[in-house]
């Protein structure tokens, strides 16, 4: 499984809730310049994470998002073609869900944290991802 080291992740998820560098650097005792990099080596690979999913499982990348962690991607089953939505959730890493399944409440729990979704609705979520 793919995850971001913590320390990193901690960083990277505080700036995805929209707190500015400097924010972070001081609520976590260090400077900016090591919240900076952090945030750089987390944006690489996370686009480099959703680029090979893609890549290993044949999807056709549509729009991959590293600041809020999110991949949209089409994927091909037999002569159809469904969306796939891979999400980065701290603590668990990347997780994929089609476009006709339930979103579990963590993944919305998260969506709502980070401000992807105003409340714990799935077709909210999707119509964000899909901006």
């Amino acid at each position: 499984m793919f995850k971001l080291p913590d320390r990193m992740e901690e960083i990277w998820l505080l700036r995805a809730k929209c707190l500015r560098e400097v924010e972070i650097s001081q609520g976590l005792g260090i400077s900016k310049q090591a919240v900076n990099k952090a945030l750089k080596d987390a944006r690489a690979k996370l686009f480099e994470m959703f680029f090979s999913l893609a890549e290993v499982f044949g999807f056709e990348v549509v729009r991959i998002n590293v600041e809020k962690g999110f991949m949209v991607a089409n994927a091909k089953i037999g002569k159809e073609v469904k969306r796939v939505y891979f999400f980065y959730i701290p603590k668990m890493g990347a997780r994929a869900f089609f476009e006709d399944s339930e979103f579990p409440e963590y993944l919305l729990k998260h969506a709502l944290e980070i401000g992807l979704t105003k409340n714990l609705n799935g077709k909210e979520l999707l119509q964000r991802v899909e901006r």
